[in-house]
């Protein structure tokens, strides 16, 4: 975004509403007579909310706006058939689904008369737009990956949303936890909560036993807090004081219970650690 307004373009950005989903009244209405590209998010990748991406794209289409959809996190979680989503491109990636790192691949379609600068210069490879030789185990792998999650995506989703809802439930249960984003229109294995407890950040700091993250994993290691979840009207304590969990394919029950128990302990003591402080 700042790089094309670097370059002179005019750029919207719109906010989600506080479940994480865009309004589509608003979204039309952002649309300008000069707008020539929409981008969003299929999957968010802290929230994990799923956008209606097939009518975005019946909104863009008629009014000749080039409509790009972000579907790293998607593949595997939901069914994209790009001839019923109205998408022109959509860019992917291996490694959110169980593949190799550094590879990835964007969908052009053909009938749309999309024009795209040349990533790379010089031989002219990929019709022009990607110069040099490419890994063909990373393609290999990529491919082979996708096909497996599409294989078993409809019997491997279930799984992963029983053992999500059944973490889910143990945490809602507590008057700490906030969840942020909508429940229904929600990748199978994302949870993302905050606290609603004062100064917390080191009690989740203190999370070593299992694997968790405070933020996305594009912007980890920074001390900003998630501009994801300020969208979503969070204020600046809130947003700080949240937790994302990713359950997998390759979680157990054991896992997930052992999990639940140990969140429910730290968010216990940090509670008791505040009750104790003096007034």
């Amino acid at each position: 975004m700042a790089e094309l307004e670097r370059q002179g373009f005019s750029v919207t950005v719109l906010a989600p509403e506080t479940n994480g989903l865009l309004d589509l009244d608003k979204f039309s209405a952002a649309i300008r007579p000069d707008t020539v590209l929409a981008s969003v998010m299929l999957v968010n990748n802290e929230i994990g909310v799923i956008q209606d991406i097939k009518a975005i794209g019946e909104i863009c289409r008629p009014r000749g706006v080039l409509f790009h959809v972000d579907a790293a996190q998607a593949t595997g979680k939901v069914a994209i058939d790009t001839r019923q989503l109205n998408v022109d491109l959509m860019s992917l990636t291996a490694h959110k689904t169980y593949g190799p790192k550094g590879i990835g691949a964007l969908y052009v379609a053909r009938d749309r008369r999309v024009r795209l600068e040349p990533q790379m210069h010089g031989g002219g490879h990929e019709l022009g737009m990607r110069s040099g030789t490419l890994a063909t185990h990373q393609i290999v792998g990529m491919g082979e990956c996708l096909r497996i999650a599409g294989t078993e995506m409809a019997t491997e989703m279930p799984r992963v949303r029983g053992m999500r809802d059944k973490l889910y439930q143990r945490l809602a249960a507590r008057k700490e936890v906030q969840v942020n984003g909508d429940m229904q229109n929600r990748i199978a294995g994302n949870l993302n909560f905050s606290l609603k407890l004062p100064n917390c950040d080191q009690m989740i700091a203190s999370l070593t036993d299992i694997a968790v993250s405070s933020t996305s994993a594009c912007s980890s290691g920074g001390a900003s807090v998630s501009h994801v979840l300020q969208a979503l009207g969070n204020d600046t304590q809130l947003a700080g004081n949240s937790i994302r969990i990713t359950v997998g394919r390759f979680n157990t029950d054991e896992e997930i219970n052992f999990a639940a128990d140990y969140l429910v302990q730290k968010i216990d003591e940090c509670r008791a650690a505040l009750e104790r402080q003096p007034a």
